[in-house]
């Protein structure tokens, strides 16, 4: 968690750190003891995750209780604006992250009626093609001169197509990442259709969002430190379990609506 990116921040914090402590804005950045509290400041908010991530999984019968689902929304949304502060390239390095974010806010909808209705299903739409749509910029290297447009292909992502496909040239990776990022775009577009292709889209995503997650332990693992190279990436790989998850809820939701549709029987 990148909360440096926000505390060390001169031109957010340097005000308000003078201001509270009136110290210098050197002595803020320099402090050991700063830097200390800062790390437990961490490790308290991935104790206050883990909690969060528990309570996901309890079935709260009183309304109030599920409020907890958004409170732990507003602490993703925090999560994604550090790691956006912590790159500084590309709105997508914010909005990338929506399908993480949202997902107890959609917990949250879905269980105040116990169903899919039309605000949540759009809810979802609206993640998942935000996902994908800016997963894409990333991938077709979509460069720009604004800087809140730009958004250059990390380098990490021809790595792991070259790792994983044992491809030995970075044009081919390239051109495969390309490809992807134009299918993304085009599976984002059609999950807002009535037609058969909605299917189609959500297969692929739910495909191609496993594929992209099962690729960092892949791609990056190491028999000679098998333990390190598992706690270093299977997290990375969890993290991303939104990206084929939503998709894969939702087609389920919608098969199941439309069975229930189609049937004349009362219940």
């Amino acid at each position: 968690m990148p909360l440096r990116a926000l505390l060390w921040d001169e031109t957010i914090m340097s005000d308000i750190i003078t201001r509270l402590s009136g110290q210098d804005w050197n002595w803020w950045v320099t402090s050991l003891d700063i830097d200390d509290k800062i790390s437990h400041c961490v490790t308290v908010q991935g104790f206050i995750f883990i909690f969060f991530g528990a309570a996901s999984l309890i079935p709260f019968h009183k309304k109030s209780f599920r409020y907890i689902y958004l409170i732990s929304c507003i602490n993703l949304v925090f999560l994604a604006f550090l790691k956006y502060l912590d790159n500084r390239i590309g709105i997508g390095n914010l909005l990338e992250h929506i399908g993480q974010i949202t997902c107890p806010l959609i917990l949250f909808l879905f269980t105040s009626k116990n169903n899919l209705n039309k605000s949540t299903e759009l809810l979802v739409k609206v993640s998942i093609a935000l996902t994908f749509i800016f997963h894409g910029l990333f991938a077709i290297n979509f460069n720009h001169g604004w800087t809140w447009l730009n958004h250059p292909r990390p380098g990490n992502f021809t790595e792991m197509v070259m790792l994983c496909l044992g491809l030995h040239e970075e044009w081919s990776a390239n051109l495969i990442l390309y490809i992807a990022g134009i299918m993304d775009f085009l599976a984002a577009v059609l999950i807002f259709t009535r037609t058969k292709l909605i299917t189609l889209s959500l297969i692929y995503m739910i495909l191609w969002g496993l594929v992209t997650s099962i690729a960092r332990p892949w791609a990056y693992f190491n028999q000679s430190s098998m333990i390190e190279s598992l706690n270093s990436w299977i997290p990375e790989m969890l993290f991303r379990t939104p990206h084929f998850a939503l998709p894969l809820c939702l087609l389920l939701a919608l098969k199941i609506k439309c069975a229930n549709d189609a049937d004349p029987l009362p219940r």
